[in-house]
């Protein structure tokens, strides 16, 4: 931050302090009159109060190494920041003012403001900016995996990839004299700019201006400058018809613009009918093309809710909405045969019914819709530009219901119970998977329709201080599964508990087992792992000792299908394992001195590792005729070897993880005379990447240290 910005924040804090300071000098409690007219002096509690936290702060920043991933959610700058909070409450006027400024620099803050007269009149005022710095994963090993493949990468290693996120909203309410009806209006703005990396894959060219069209296999990593803004307004009223029902209609306009350039390259053949098989090569002229487009979008909606007491101990809960959507983008030439302006209409639906017959037990019974009409369907044409291909996005349309039983048996026991079948159907479910030749395929296309079941219990013992425990068990079916990351079974296994022997000292432990498995058509079995475990001590009153430990190991095996080209080689691998593993140790501690002095200390490491381990055997490999009719290999055995060594790379530097990081944060503040206070706020990050590209030096490092030092003093009155 620059010594003019610096000081306009200063100016900014001084002056609000002065306004708060002016604002609640006329707020002390008043002597009363008597019936004589003379001034009573006892004491009169006051009828106004008021609270001001003024902290203005300075932050000192270092870092070494790579930063954007030890700070990825930090400005990474050295500011001029701070606190200020106000809280004033009128209870005579029945009002109330909270606000409250949390300030690291002028990229990341956090502002809330909220005013209330009564019932009468709610305001709110939201502001929040953040920077997310997103990793530079440019390497896969492209030339090495397939010597076709022609990798093109623009962005230098070690570079920054910022996107700072502003979101502004507001809303306000508005009681109507002498009827039961409240009027409302709410807003926000959303803007996202920045540089993010833009990777894709295609059959296009090697980039060059004499390229004359789709020669190769083309891999590449670009800079994408992201600058656009959603934008929503949404206006309604609020009718309450006594204690039995509330009424609530809103009109919501949405939009989304950008101004960003939309990238283009190289794609098509000068020569379709050249090349062997000539279904592989798209029939377009060569030339660069626009792809990966954000395309602008207008949606209007509207609302409706109820929520109505139906009869003694039973109420109903219930919401439908409508929505419409239309994409403002229109393809340039010459993709004639896509017009644009694709519209999507949405309808949701939600219902919820809460019995309580007896005191021991609640039942709870909802049901819920989705359906997506999406009308984005469009015709491309391949070597032969007499047959033309569908291909679009299929309407999904989601039906599911519950029924939730909570009985308790005892003061100590509580048993629970919950069964919920879910239905999708998937209109024009065949214009997907989408594909670029006639020849490519997908192990498993999108069914029309899958049904699943989901069931489960659980018991609740809690006692009045000592023990506090739930543990359950849950199953899911699916039917024929439309995607392939769909489980045709889960079981989940879960429970925790947290025991008070002493008033000062806490155990907890959170564990959950899940076992996925099995598919009509791609086998795949998943056991997931996960448990948490923490402790809290207080020895003295004013000083707390805690620690926590987490665990998640994830063991999936599923097969994978391996191709260079359909023409050449497909191989299939039943169940090649995978694994995750995941560690993190964590402690705090908070003491207070002499009501004088403040100490805060938390320490987190974590541990990640993962990855895949397929099959490397060239000797395990199936025939592979294509490769010296097609590919040009001189034997099968060596475009075996090939396929084995693309393999290694896809299994190591690309899949594998080995990423420790450490976190510490420590914070003293001495509290001086007339509510003065200061101190020094200390934070440390480390990321460290030991994976195996490292040592080989194909990929960006992104190990790295982050340090800062804030400086903080004020007052609070």
């Amino acid at each position: 931050m620059n010594r003019i910005s610096a000081l306009l924040i200063i100016t900014v804090i001084v002056i609000v302090a002065l306004m708060v300071a002016a604002v609640t000098y006329p707020v002390q409690a008043q002597q009363q009159p008597t019936s004589s007219g003379t001034s009573q002096p006892e004491n009169v509690p006051d009828v106004s109060y008021h609270l001001t936290v003024m902290m203005p702060q300075y932050r000192f920043l270092d870092t070494s190494g790579y930063g954007g991933r030890v700070g990825e959610y930090d400005s990474l700058q050295q500011s001029l920041g701070g606190y200020l909070s106000f809280d004033y409450v009128d209870v005579p006027e029945h009002m109330t003012i909270k606000s409250t400024w949390d300030i690291l620099s002028r990229d990341d803050y956090d502002l809330k403001s909220r005013i209330t007269f009564g019932k009468w009149l709610d305001f709110t005022l939201d502001n929040r900016s953040f920077v997310h710095h997103l990793d530079d994963t440019s390497y896969f090993g492209a030339a090495v995996i397939s010597p076709d493949l022609i990798r093109i990468d623009t962005i230098p290693p070690d570079s920054l990839l910022g996107i700072r996120r502003r979101m502004n909203n507001a809303s306000g309410k508005v009681q109507l004299p002498k009827i039961p009806v409240k009027l409302f209006v709410k807003g926000g703005w959303q803007a996202r700019d920045g540089n993010s990396q833009m990777q894709y894959f295609d059959m296009g060219g090697n980039g060059t201006l004499t390229d004359t069209g789709c020669d190769n296999c083309h891999s590449a990593s670009q800079y994408r400058t992201l600058n656009y803004t959603t934008r929503n307004i949404a206006g309604g009223a609020e009718v309450k018809f006594g204690s039995l029902m509330k009424l609530v209609y809103q009109h919501e306009f949405r939009s989304f613009n950008d101004r960003m350039p939309n990238p283009s390259d190289i794609y098509g053949t000068s020569n379709p009918n050249g090349d062997n098989p000539p279904a592989n090569i798209p029939y377009t002229p060569a030339g660069y093309y626009v792809h990966s487009v954000l395309p602008r979008n207008q949606t209007q909606s509207d609302l409706l809710q109820v929520s109505m007491a139906v009869a003694h101990h039973v109420t109903l809960n219930g919401d439908v909405s409508y929505a419409r959507t239309i994409n403002l983008y229109i393809p340039p030439a010459p993709r004639a045969l896509d017009t644009g302006n694709h519209s999507q209409n949405s309808f949701n639906a939600d219902a919820t019914l809460i019995w309580n017959p007896v005191s021991q037990l609640r039942a709870v019974a909802d049901f819920h819709q989705q359906n997506l009409i999406n009308e984005f369907v469009s015709q491309y044409s391949l070597a032969d530009p007499t047959v033309f291909y569908a291909f679009g996005n299929p309407s999904l349309h989601r039906h599911w219901g519950g029924l939730k039983l909570a009985y308790r048996v005892s003061k100590q026991f509580d048993l629970e119970t919950h069964y919920t079948p879910m239905n999708i159907t998937r209109s024009n479910s065949g214009l997907w998977p989408q594909f670029s030749s006639p020849d490519n395929t997908d192990p498993l296309y999108i069914v029309p329709a899958t049904f699943s079941n989901i069931a489960g219990a659980a018991v609740h013992y809690h006692s009045a201080e000592l023990w506090n425990a739930r543990a359950g068990y849950e199953w899911t079916g699916t039917h024929d599964p439309g995607y392939v990351t769909d489980p045709h079974t889960n079981n989940r296994l879960f429970g925790d508990v947290t025991i008070t022997p002493v008033h000062w000292l806490t155990f907890g432990n959170d564990a959950n087992v899940a076992l996925q498995k099995s598919f009509p058509v791609v086998q795949r079995t998943n056991h997931l792992y996960v448990d948490s475990l923490f402790v809290t001590v207080k020895p003295v009153p004013k000083w707390s000792v805690g620690g926590a430990y987490t665990y998640l190991q994830d063991n999936l095996r599923t097969d994978m299908q391996l191709a260079n080209d359909p023409a050449v080689g497909v191989y299939t691998q039943p169940l090649v394992p995978y694994k995750q593993l995941s560690q993190t140790f964590s402690a705090h501690t908070t003491y207070e001195l002499a009501k004088r002095i403040g100490l805060n200390l938390n320490v987190a490491r974590s541990l990640a590792h993962s990855g895949w381990r397929p099959d490397l055997n060239p000797a395990d490999y199936p025939n592979f005729p294509g490769a010296v009719s097609v590919a040009g290999y001189p034997s099968e055995a060596a475009f075996a070897a090939a396929f084995s060594n693309a393999l290694g790379i896809g299994s190591g530097p690309v899949s594998q993880v080995n990423v420790p990081q450490t976190l510490v944060g420590a914070t003293g503040n001495y509290h001086l005379r007339a509510g003065f206070d200061g101190g020094l706020r200390f934070n440390y990050g480390s990321y460290t990447d030991n994976t195996i590209w490292n040592t080989s030096g194909v990929r960006p490092n992104v190990n790295g240290k982050l340090q800062s030092y804030s400086v903080f003093f004020g007052r609070v009155w």
